[in-house]
């Protein structure tokens, strides 16, 4: 940023802090600065129709709004803009909460000097470009989770669920909301229940593994699926949890259950058929051994 044109616009109402904040920024040499300044709230919002600006400075305090409503309405009018607000001791509160709601910093009029200023603006211009990176890469990876074919499961190290996607509640029949909050024990019968015991230590045990799981839908009926899990670990190497990719193989059980059942029914036709087949054979063993001695 330091060769870089700072655009600020300036809402504040009295003329000698305004005054003040423009010298201020004019003793920096090695940053330029360009200031617009307003009074009242309505022209603010009106040169942020006009004109792009890297920062806003905002008094809390103006003919046409006051408090905290004043930084609620220019944020909510461009949420892209990093905004420092500026305050009076009195309504120092007021700025801490701005700070909490969205606003990158604050400053008490009175006890700000040149350099503190610039350094305030820079700092909220790179934070607010660090966060607006995160939120675009946070919104790309929750898109990709989100229409994923598989479901995504992510679970505490007690088992409870923190986040599923869009695909692994529809595959179980709830909402996502729904299962928020569950455990794992709470989605398969009383058989999975020895195996999520397994499936929550081995995870613990930092053990990355494809596992075959039964769990039960929100009608009753069973869904059949594969998990490939990974464990979670802080950077204090505590196990935290697992993440879980999952995969409906429910229309294959359903397959290889009718190839098992087809097989016993073959097995059980072979079976009969080798009885008759050894009947016959006898029978006509017996009847050769009959006729032969009619010859005899």
């Amino acid at each position: 940023m330091k060769n870089k044109l700072i655009k600020i616009l300036l809402v504040e109402d009295n003329p000698g802090d305004a005054l003040l904040l423009d010298e201020m920024l004019k003793e920096v040499g090695n940053t330029q600065f360009q200031l617009s300044h307003t009074t009242r709230l309505d022209e603010g919002l009106k040169y942020l129709l006009k004109d792009t600006f890297d920062l806003l400075l905002l008094d809390l305090g103006l003919p046409d709004s006051q408090g905290i409503d004043t930084f609620t309405i220019m944020n909510q009018h461009a949420p892209e803009l990093p905004i420092i607000i500026l305050t009076g001791l009195e309504d120092e509160k007021f700025a801490i909460s701005a700070v909490g709601t969205g606003a990158q910093d604050y400053l008490v009029k009175g006890q700000v000097d040149s350099r503190l200023l610039v350094r305030s603006i820079k700092y909220a211009i790179e934070r607010k470009r660090i966060e607006e990176a995160l939120r675009k890469s946070e919104e790309k990876y929750r898109n990709i989770v989100e229409t994923a074919q598989s479901g995504i499961l992510l679970t505490d190290s007690k088992g409870n669920i923190n986040y599923v996607n869009s695909r692994m509640a529809n595959m179980l029949g709830h909402a996502v909301q729904d299962l928020l909050g569950w455990n794992l024990f709470n989605i398969v019968d009383e058989e999975g229940q020895e195996k999520v015991e397994s499936y929550l230590k081995r995870r613990e045990e930092g053990i990355n593994e494809i596992t075959e799981f039964k769990f039960i839908r929100k009608d009753g009926s069973d869904l059949w699926a594969l998990i490939s899990s990974n464990p979670l670990f802080n950077q204090n190497e505590q196990y935290i949890g697992a993440l879980g990719v999952v995969t409906d193989i429910t229309a294959r059980k359903g397959v290889e259950k009718a190839l098992i059942e087809r097989q016993k029914h073959l097995n059980l036709i072979t079976a009969n058929m080798m009885d008759v087949v050894s009947h016959l054979a006898l029978k006509e063993i017996c009847d050769v051994s009959s006729h032969e001695s009619k010859f005899s």
